[in-house]
């Protein structure tokens, strides 16, 4: 990886040799900026420095910002791309475009700025700007924006082999496998998944309980799944009738395998809420339930209310819920007894 460096001694060194013998070819510059002369000598030492980039990276460096500053994103673009055409094998090219990338995304250009990340990747060596790596923020920024999961898996993947050590891996981990689940490669997935909670550490925004439900998906994928079935109605009364038998043998065997006792205000990530609790030894005579389900069930969801219970709470929702796995699809769209919900609903 080369690191870039301000040239001043270089420019100090070429600058009168190069404005004083030579006639550069005329640059079309931007009206706003035409007023000033030490940018048109630095484009002239960048246009008469063919043999040396470490001159012209120097003389375009201070161009480049002065283009941005001016707001003049296409020009600069233009000037830049006149540049790597002039000089395909330019070893600084990879940072002329990510200019021109970063320009691109600026000006509304997606998928341009996204061709011109790619352009880099492919035909310039890596370079380190400001301690980063122009090559690692190409392949971020293409994972994150392509709208191809093949290529952002790839990216993804050469994130996690060349720069392991400057990224959060548990984060590409866990965004590797959303790539996979998009493709329909469960077996890659659920791969990742299982080296994403080598990452205890790593906090994913907007889910702070992604590591307990990756590890929750991941006991499901590796279960017997005996408790599910086709239909929820069948489900339902399948419970009720165990409850009214006081069969707690039956009860026991519709519930899932990580089923769940809690409040309306807990959350299933509370390890109290999964304590394994023999539902048979509250069953009682008197215990009540609705014929319907409740109005707020919905088709993913569903509640069923009941009462009587030998609890402090007298009033429990069981709660059903419809399976989402895709990497089977006789069991995706089946329905568990999810848990049950204690009190009143909030």
């Amino acid at each position: 990886m080369r690191k870039l460096f301000r040239a001043g001694c270089v420019l100090s060194a070429a600058f009168l040799l190069i404005l004083s013998s030579c006639t550069a070819d005329e640059i079309n510059i931007p009206p706003s900026l035409r007023g000033s002369r030490d940018l048109q000598q630095m484009l002239r030492i960048a246009r008469q420095s063919a043999s040396r980039p470490a001159v012209r990276y120097a003389a375009l460096e201070p161009v480049i910002s002065r283009y941005r500053a001016a707001g003049e994103i296409k020009a600069l673009n233009a000037l830049l791309g006149r540049f790597l055409q002039e000089n395909p094998g330019d070893p600084y090219g990879a940072y002329y475009l990510m200019a021109m990338a970063e320009g691109a995304r600026d000006t509304g250009s997606k998928e341009l700025s996204l061709d011109y990340m790619r352009r880099l990747l492919k035909n310039y060596p890596d370079l380190e700007i400001a301690g980063r790596s122009l090559h690692l923020l190409a392949m971020a920024e293409l994972a994150r924006n392509t709208d191809s999961p093949r290529e952002a898996i790839a990216m993804r993947m050469e994130m996690q082999q060349r720069f392991f050590d400057r990224i959060d891996p548990g984060r590409n981990l866990y965004a590797l496998a959303g790539e996979y689940r998009k493709i329909g490669n469960w077996d890659a997935m659920y791969a990742a998944y299982r080296n994403f909670l080598d990452y205890p550490q790593t906090v994913i925004p907007g889910n702070p309980d992604a590591a307990y439900e990756i590890g929750k998906q991941l006991e499901f994928h590796n279960s017997s799944k005996y408790w599910t079935m086709n239909d929820l109605d069948e489900l339902v009364r399948t419970v009720k009738y165990a409850i009214r038998t006081r069969d707690a043998a039956l009860l026991k065997r519709y519930q899932a395998e990580d089923f769940f006792l809690m409040s309306w205000t807990q959350r299933t990530s509370d390890d109290f809420t999964h304590t394994r609790m023999n539902l048979g030894s509250f069953l009682q005579r008197n215990i009540r339930y609705r014929s319907e389900l409740e109005s707020f069930s919905n088709d993913r969801e569903a509640y069923l209310w009941s009462a009587g219970w030998s609890w402090k709470i007298p009033t429990w929702y069981l709660y059903f819920r419809k399976i989402d796995y895709p990497a089977d699809p006789e069991i995706n769209g089946r329905w568990e007894w999810a848990g049950i919900y204690f009190g009143e609903r909030l």
